[in-house]
């Protein structure tokens, strides 16, 4: 017996595999994400929907090939929208959760982000799917026949069981804005007031839910790619605290208390239960820039091209002590409460100007950017935090920045034995919505840990 987990991400869709037995992941299928669509309009992050999901689908056919699964699992980036009508057919690009058209100018020295916080008292930043619906309102841009917005994956999951209208499950749904988590559902009396069609917005669900079947084949709701990767992550919600470094970063954590701090992003994750989240928007890509940098001058000093400066990068930070480093805050792409907010590098001496101190310094941004949102959200968290799980690329293939984030939480740091943590949860939750598991906790044994 086996199901099968898929997770469209903002650089790549992945699949896999897994034995219902014993938890393996038996194959993983992962292609790139090259749907990204030129814009005139330089704030709008725009990728092809109709590919995407013929992405997705071809890995599952693949997956499938020669085998019935039992269940299926679908998980996706978070906050972005696609326009359908009311047959469920694509009318739009999606719109994805980089999208800046909400930081963009609107009334009163506000953007349209700004604008709608203070109009609503929620607390919403351009890319979230609300945003981008209020701004193409206002703009002309919502497409002729429009019936319904939802994810990527929550289309994925339309399309793989015949279903023409949308059901969002609270953890994506919280994500696209104007969400009261409280009700479990879209403020409606909020949206009117913005001048929205409320009718747009989709349907919601929470707890453990089927959306429908392939054939015989359960097919879970979509879940948002942050509690995907918590579920398929954390053992023991109670206790752990889920740090995830990949395109973004985020940090993660379970509460039972809903903050009243809005600074805090505040998610459903199980019935009951929230996830407390912080996002960085450079996160892991400021590595990346600066791995870039190095690359750049070295083929312009060289004269010849350089394939990667990660390996150069990776031996020059073995036996660095850190003890020269540079103050470098990573903030490039600004915060969701700033957007113009941007990074910089300090305490640049004669003695430190080096690659060296350049690597450690980003690495130290990096990590206290998680680092002092878990300090605001130290106030709302009832159970001590026991264990430190990583997980993403940016995590797995970096055991300096591992060893930052050990430093400065004071708890040793375990990583996922399985890679594709977002699909491995989406997986966990499908066992659970077609009974095959009884309950979460049962599935959650499947999670096995690498000690570094």
């Amino acid at each position: 017996m086996y199901s099968i987990g898929l997770d469209i991400g903002t650089t790549s869709v992945c699949g896999i595999l897994v034995n219902n037995e014993n938890g393996n992941v038996v194959k993983s299928i992962t292609l790139d994400n090259n749907t990204f669509i030129k814009s005139d309009n330089e704030s709008f992050k725009i990728q092809d929907a109709d590919t995407l999901i013929g992405i997705a689908t071809e890995i599952y056919e693949k997956l499938s090939e020669n085998l019935t699964p039992t269940s299926i699992g679908i998980t996706g980036q978070m906050h972005g929208i696609v326009y359908l009508n009311d047959n469920g057919e694509v009318l739009s690009p999606l719109k994805i959760w980089q999208d800046g058209r909400g930081d963009l100018p609107y009334k009163n020295g506000l953007s349209y982000a700004e604008y709608m916080s203070d109009a609503t008292g929620y607390s919403l930043a351009t890319g979230y799917g609300a945003v981008t619906y209020f701004y193409d309102t206002l703009n002309g841009l919502v497409p002729e026949g429009t019936a319904k917005f939802c994810t990527i994956h929550d289309l994925l999951a339309m399309t793989l069981c015949g279903r023409k209208t949308p059901l969002v499950h609270s953890s994506d749904a919280a994500s696209i804005g104007l969400f009261d988590i409280k009700k479990n559902a879209f403020d409606i009396d909020t949206i009117k007031r913005l001048g929205l069609d409320a009718s747009l917005f989709p349907d919601v669900c929470g707890g453990f839910e089927i959306i429908g079947h392939k054939g015989d084949v359960p097919i879970a709701v979509a879940i948002g790619d942050n509690q995907a990767s918590f579920l398929g992550s954390v053992a023991n919600p109670e206790d752990a605290i889920l740090i995830n470094v990949g395109t973004g970063s985020q940090i993660s954590l379970s509460s039972d208390n809903l903050p009243d701090n809005k600074s805090i992003d505040c998610r459903p994750l199980l019935p009951g239960s929230y996830i407390l989240a912080g996002s960085s928007l450079c996160g892991g890509r400021a590595y990346a820039l600066l791995e870039k940098l190095f690359r750049e001058i070295a083929e312009r000093v060289t004269g010849e091209k350089v394939k990667s400066a990660y390996p150069a990068m990776d031996k020059i930070m073995e036996n660095y002590s850190g003890e020269k480093s540079l103050n470098v805050s990573t903030v490039f792409d600004g915060t969701r409460s700033n957007p113009e907010k941007r990074g910089s590098i300090s305490g640049i001496g004669t003695e430190n100007l080096t690659m060296a101190a350049l690597c450690d310094g980003f690495m130290n941004g990096m990590a206290e950017e998680l680092y002092a949102m878990f300090c605001d959200m130290k106030p709302y968290i009832k159970s001590e935090k026991k264990l430190l799980v990583g997980s993403g690329n940016g995590i797995r293939f970096n055991a300096p920045l591992r060893k930052k984030f050990e430093n400065l939480f004071g708890l040793k740091m375990v990583i996922p034995a399985g890679k594709e943590e977002a699909a491995f949860g989406s997986v966990l939750y499908s066992l659970v919505a077609a009974g095959i598991k009884s309950d979460f906790s049962k599935a959650a044994k499947f999670i096995k840990y690498i000690e570094e």
